[in-house]
């Protein structure tokens, strides 16, 4: 008997890990040159290098502050803990998929009360049986045509998806932290510049009151220093609730209540505004390192693995079952060699009747696996489109500050004729006012 269960169980431990379904070969990536993005790697002045990748950004500002919110966000913001608890399951279903490789089962006490027709009672025998069971239990399904391995290639591609999902949602949430703190602060920089505008025009308002009393202006010059003065005015309340909306979209990123929010002690830095020269590294690179690019490309290969999954319903399965324990008409004889019981079986079991079942699911894996293909290319796509705009918007950002620097530069040089001038006694202060607020 134990040759014949050898007999039938060789073969199929030889075919063992004999997956059906496509092999999932990765998609190349496009071959990039630094050519390919003459906005930023030719023309080095604009501050993009081919350099290291810093991985913490946000430390080269060399802002403590921010550095703080940034961790504090990575720490608590809701939008990386949604993703983490994601990863968190992907990560459990592919444990439990691995646990197919495995044999399962577990201890049995079992209790049977029966009562058998005269018929099926032997003579002599009573009609009412009792049964006392106590065993081990175990099944094991030998992985013929791959059902297991292709279960657990697509969890773990599943949860490769959400672990580049939650390095997204980070990268993501560090840049919105950042780019809402120096929003504040250009708020308050803004709100600073708006009250010495202010005071400058009150000052300019009381001496036009004054010239007006000397017979030296006129009404209309007060009308327009007046008006000057609350055209200054009303750009208050805008700030305001444009620092507030800031704040609290700050402590949203944070997990934080806007109420609850305490800001951190921070000032702008003081260095002259320049462009930042910010390593990119390496162009041929670039898209391997893309959160969104690595999801879509698991997220292909875990529907690739499905196919497979799905396709090993067309044959059959083959499980060995066993059992030893004791078995015996009542608890005194539960003990002892003779309640000994022990068994092996194989098992195949194959649905044949269900192939046109199967193969519906087949084709529905397939076209799960074309619909991941095109949204794997959208994406590759996207992220071309969106590194070259980035590289470009980083570029002309770059030569629009040079130009207001140099805008600003002449309205100062403006501003000090003006009060030469006034203070030589030609023009109108008005004049003064107007270079100054430029």
């Amino acid at each position: 008997m134990r040759n014949s269960y050898i007999a039938v169980l060789l073969p199929a431990l030889l075919l063992a890990g004999c997956a059906v379904g496509p092999e999932y070969v990765p998609p190349a990536l496009p071959a990039l040159h630094a050519s390919q993005f003459p906005a930023s790697f030719e023309d080095s002045s604009i501050g993009l290098s081919a350099g290291a990748v810093e991985l913490a950004w946000w430390r080269g500002f060399d802002d403590p502050a921010l550095a703080g919110l940034v961790e504090r966000a990575l720490a608590a913001n809701h939008d990386i803990g949604l993703a983490a608890a994601r990863l968190a399951q992907a990560g459990a279903l592919l444990r439990e998929n691995r646990q197919g490789f495995l044999p399962s089962g577990g201890v049995a006490l079992d209790y049977d009360n029966r009562r058998r027709s005269e018929s099926q009672t032997p003579a002599g025998q009573p009609r009412r049986v009792d049964s006392y069971r106590g065993a081990v239990d175990a099944a094991w399904e030998i992985d013929l045509f791959g059902r297991v391995q292709r279960s657990v290639e697509a969890a773990e591609a599943q949860a490769g998806s959400r672990a580049a999902l939650l390095r997204g949602v980070q990268a993501g949430v560090a840049a919105a932290v950042a780019a809402t703190w120096f929003e504040l602060h250009g708020i308050e920089a803004e709100h600073a510049v708006v009250a010495d505008i202010r005071q400058s025009q009150i000052d300019g308002l009381r001496l036009v009151d004054a010239l007006v009393d000397a017979g030296s202006a006129s009404e209309f010059d007060r009308l327009r220093a007046e008006a000057a003065l609350r055209s200054v005015e009303v750009a208050l309340p805008e700030l305001e609730r444009r620092r507030a909306a800031a704040a609290n979209a700050l402590a949203v990123l944070l997990g934080e209540t806007p109420h609850g929010l305490r800001l951190p002690a921070g000032t702008p830095g003081t260095d002259a505004l320049r462009v930042r020269t910010i390593a990119v590294g390496d162009p041929a690179a670039l898209l391997s390192r893309r959160s969104d690019i690595v999801a879509a490309e698991r997220s292909l290969a875990a529907a690739t693995a499905g196919i497979g999954v799905e396709t090993a319903g067309l044959y059959p399965e083959v499980q060995v079952q066993g059992s030893i324990g004791l078995v015996a008409g009542s608890l005194s004889t539960l003990s002892g060699g003779a309640a000994l019981s022990a068994f092996i079986s194989p098992v195949m079991r194959w649905s044949f009747l269900d192939t046109g079942r199967v193969r519906a699911r087949i084709a529905a894996s397939e076209a799960r696996a074309k619909e991941a293909l095109i949204h794997y290319d959208q994406t590759v796509a996207r992220a071309l489109q969106e590194t070259d705009d980035a590289f470009k918007a980083y570029g002309a950002a770059g030569s629009t500050l040079g130009l207001r620097l140099r805008e600003s530069a002449a309205h100062r040089e403006a501003a000090r004729l003006a009060r030469v001038r006034f203070a030589q006694g030609e023009g109108l202060y008005l004049e003064v006012l107007e270079a100054e607020r430029a």
